[in-house]
């Protein structure tokens, strides 16, 4: 479900499948314990092979989003289909948090 990569050393994480009620809290643990417990400012989600997401999802976005905010870094969403996109317009979290088209333009973004 989750894949973690280094591009430029930034940690990319790849998310495959969905994030809802069932695994929302797990992926929270795992980007925490992964990435901000070893001190990582900086983190890239790449939602390419994300399908689904709920609710809880998208509290748990937002919570992580605070997280790196409050330790001085950044998070950031990329590759996100059409449907994932809207979600985020309709609940006005595309104002809230660190979205881009791509990694590299994430990579330029958090090397700004």
């Amino acid at each position: 479900m989750y894949e973690v990569t280094k591009l430029e050393n930034i940690p990319v994480v790849k998310i495959t499948g969905e994030i809802d009620i069932s695994n929302a809290y797990k992926m929270k643990q795992f980007i925490h314990e992964n990435i901000l417990n070893n001190g990582e400012k900086y983190c890239i989600l790449d939602l390419s092979h994300l399908k689904y997401i709920d609710s809880s999802g998208l509290g748990i976005l937002v919570g992580l989003h605070k997280s790196f905010k409050l330790q001085g870094g950044e998070i950031v969403l990329v590759n996100m289909n059409e449907n994932i996109k809207n979600l985020l317009r309709l609940t006005s979290l595309d104002r809230v948090l660190n979205i881009k088209e791509t990694i590299k333009a994430a990579i330029d973004f958090l090397k700004s």
